[in-house]
Order: C-alpha cells, then structure tokens, then sequence
C-alpha cells in the first residue's frame, strides 16, 4: 500500500502504544541498508521497521491482488497493487474508519512535517507534492489516479505498462475494491503483529 494505507497502520499503533512510528514508516522508501546503520533515534528507526514489515506481508505472493495483476502488470503489481489500495480507502475513508479524510491527511502531513530538519535527500519534493496536491485525499478520484500513474510510468524504467492502471481498474471495479479493503486490513492485522514482535 502507498502513503495513505502506511500511515493509517501507524497512527494506529502510535495512538495504542504511544509509539511514533509514523515518520520512519511514511519515508520509509527513502532510507536504505540496515536500520541500525540510519541516522535517526531509536524512536523513529521503529517506524522504518514497521514500514519494511508492512511491505514485506504485501509483497507476499498471496497478496489478494495478485490474480488480477501479475498476468498485466508483471514486476510491477506491486506498485499497481498499493495505489489500488490507497485509492480505495480514500474513496470509502468515513464508511471504513468513522472519520474525516480531510483532518486524517492534515494530521498525517503536519506530524510528517515537525521532522523537516531531518528528511532524507530527495523526500522533500515529495512530500511538497503530497501536501500541495493532496495526495492522500484526492486518491479516490479516477482521474487523479490516473495522472498519478502516467506520472510514475514516465519516472521508471519501462513503465509504460502502468499508464494502462486504471482502464485495468475499470474493467473490475468492484471485484478490485472488495479485494483491495480485504488487502488493506490483512496486512495491517499481520504487520502490527509482526512488529510487535520485533518491538517489545
């Protein structure tokens, strides 16, 4: 799952715990090699932690997904896969969690935000495009989605595949949306468990 699906699992175990997870595990992808070779605080190394468990239990080969993309989308259903997610929660975000997506991002952001003397090179660009954009909000507009994977296909190494995402989403909509939630809460239940595991 992308930004929104990590940072919901956080804010749950940092309201539980008291931990705060949500910084190392939003960056996550902008941190390499061993964490205990990052320089950052014990505290926030966990949350680099839990987002390295999170994509682990997704990029199982049972993910929920998988029947519907590998065939098309080859190495790169992962990236498909975790953008569905996300667009779905941010599409049925009140039905699923009670609460408002509009306070949820700008909590999410603000908290993100409080670390910005210490974010790793190149996360600055985007997170200033999560926050102008929002991101995390307007996911679950199709056309939003939609230029969010044509931005990403011309960023990676033949990844003009992704630009075909969302025509792939239409043709199962709702089959991608019951799959995608039921993805979402798997992995949440089994990374929280595995982290705390790691943890305490």
């Amino acid at each position: 799952m992308n930004f929104l699906g990590h940072s919901l699992i956080s804010l749950e175990i940092d309201e539980k715990e008291n931990k705060e997870t949500l910084y190392g595990n939003f960056t996550g992808d902008f941190y390499k090699g061993l964490v205990e070779r990052i320089e950052l605080s014990e505290n926030l190394k966990e949350g680099i932690v839990l987002h390295r468990i999170i994509d682990k239990t997704s990029d199982r080969k049972e993910n929920l997904l998988n029947e519907l993309l590998a065939e098309k989308f080859g190495i790169f259903k992962g990236i498909v896969s975790d953008m569905f997610i996300d667009h779905f929660l941010s599409k049925n975000f009140h039905k699923l969690f009670n609460k408002n997506i509009n306070d949820i991002e700008r909590k999410i952001l603000d908290k993100i935000e409080e670390n910005k003397n210490i974010f790793p090179k190149d996360f600055e660009r985007t997170f200033n495009w999560l926050s102008d954009r929002n991101v995390m909000l307007n996911y679950k507009d199709i056309d939003f989605l939609e230029r969010a994977f044509q931005g990403l296909a011309k960023n990676i190494r033949r990844g003009e595949i992704l630009n075909l995402a969302v025509s792939e989403l239409k043709k199962n909509y709702n089959l991608f949306e019951e799959k995608s939630i039921n993805e979402f809460f798997y992995v949440k239940n089994e990374s929280i468990k595995e982290f705390s595991k790691k943890i305490f």
